[in-house]
């Protein structure tokens, strides 16, 4: 979850926002054959939604604030929670891969 590359620790994971660096600048690990495309984005939403909706829940049973205002709090804040986490699980997502040797099949002709 550090964004770190999983052989060394050092060299950072990604490129940019989640484009994964490959080859690592200081170990040169090919961090690209760990799989790491649906799982990021599931455990983002899971952690968002647990996050989320319990405060949802809570906000409208303790103020009961109109349906607009209640959209206007959790609409964005959800986006921005998820888009905040999405690198974070991609990083702990290719360390699983790596820690658990799970690589990218190579595509069969």
């Amino acid at each position: 979850m550090a964004r770190r590359c999983p052989n060394c620790g050092q060299g950072p994971l990604f490129r940019g926002y989640l484009t994964v660096r490959s080859p690592c600048d200081v170990c040169g690990a090919d961090n690209c054959i760990y799989p790491s495309d649906d799982f990021p984005p599931y455990l983002a939403i899971l952690v968002v939604g647990h996050i989320v909706v319990p405060l949802f829940v809570w906000v409208e049973r303790a103020y009961e604030p109109p349906m607009l205002v209640q959209a206007a709090i959790w609409v964005p804040l959800t986006v921005v929670l998820c888009l905040v986490l999405l690198p974070y699980m991609k990083g702990a997502t290719i360390g699983l891969c790596w820690a658990t040797n799970i690589v990218r099949q190579a595509p069969t002709p």
